[in-house]
């Protein structure tokens, strides 16, 4: 009981010193979290809670603890039909004693206008009763690196056209982050997780050009903002799983979120799904989701296909994922 209570405590500590360490800003400027795994934003992006497969080395690296064999996930996204986003994962177990496992993923996002690269390492076990993780992400993007000639501009002077390619800023940042979460099995069909995300998360800055008189901000540093989610799951029957995670503002210009999901599977082989995501403000841009998955194979080799249809504000997305566990 000791041991349980420090683990909270923990947690709570973790969560107040993230408050204390970040900007007044609670809005990404870079590195944008739109989602990964066609399965967690089918159901809504309500998986904290769950994080039962390979995409909790994202949504909560606690899930680790429920792999059993080698898993492997690719997703494909056009985000809003404009920005390409392709992800992959896997997770490895390591140890059946203490449910430990780890965790590799990847993303990738843009063009060469801005390009993002995140390397993620997660690990989660088993301690006291508790599934507990930790993730690590190194973060590096490259921008301005889309070619540009003059005849490009025709309609404008050649000196006109000079003065543009020489203002053009291109630049890089690296910068990391770290993430901690826990799952807790009240009872069988009960559990409840918790994600401290980007509890520290520095990226820096730096831009250059070729003008000798308008010279861009150079080097300098932001913070990704901190987030805080709170999830849970329920089992009323094996066939049945229902998701609800909470995310309170942590910032002064942060908006509480409310998601909520659902999946449903016919003989452990067709998934339904279905979610939405409710900010909690007067504005209209709440998000819904619908998804299938379909699971084909045996206890040597699965293979899951899974496709999500996100209803957005501006643009409707969908997301593919392939995965095989073996």
């Amino acid at each position: 009981m000791k041991t349980k209570i420090f683990l909270l405590s923990l947690v709570f500590i973790l969560f107040n010193g993230a408050l204390h360490a970040q900007d007044l800003s609670g809005i990404p400027g870079a590195f944008v979290d739109i989602g990964f795994g066609a399965k967690p934003v089918a159901m809504g992006g309500a998986f904290v809670g769950l994080a039962n497969d390979v995409n909790s080395i994202i949504w909560n690296p606690a899930g680790l603890s429920y792999i059993q064999k080698k898993q492997v996930s690719f997703t494909y996204t056009n985000q809003l039909g404009l920005i390409d986003y392709q992800y992959l994962a896997a997770a490895l177990p390591i140890s059946k004693k203490d449910q430990s496992s780890l965790g590799f993923a990847v993303i990738a996002s843009g063009d060469e206008a801005m390009r993002e690269w995140t390397f993620q390492s997660s690990y989660g076990r088993e301690l006291y009763g508790f599934l507990v993780g930790a993730s690590i992400k190194l973060r590096y993007a490259t921008f301005g690196n889309n070619k540009l000639s003059q005849n490009d501009f025709a309609l404008f002077e050649p000196d006109e056209i000079s003065d543009g390619l020489a203002n053009q800023v291109k630049g890089d940042a690296i910068g990391f982050g770290f993430d901690v979460g826990a799952l807790y099995k009240f009872t069988e069909k009960i559990t409840v997780g918790i994600l401290l995300k980007d509890i520290y998360a520095p990226l820096f800055w730096n831009s250059e050009n070729e003008s000798a008189i308008n010279k861009p901000k150079g080097s300098y540093d932001e913070l990704i903002p901190f987030e805080a989610v709170f999830g849970s799951a329920l089992n009323p029957i094996e066939q049945l799983t229902i998701t609800a995670d909470y995310s309170p503002a942590v910032y002064e210009d942060g908006i509480n979120k409310f998601r909520g999901g659902v999946e449903g599977n016919l003989f452990n082989v067709l998934y339904l799904r279905g979610g939405f995501q409710q900010y909690l403000n007067d504005l209209d841009d709440e998000k819904y989701a619908l998804g299938v998955g379909l699971k084909i194979g045996d206890n040597d080799l699965r293979f899951f296909f899974d496709y999500t249809y996100l209803l957005e504000e501006l643009a409707n997305t969908q997301r593919i994922s392939i995965s095989l566990e073996f």
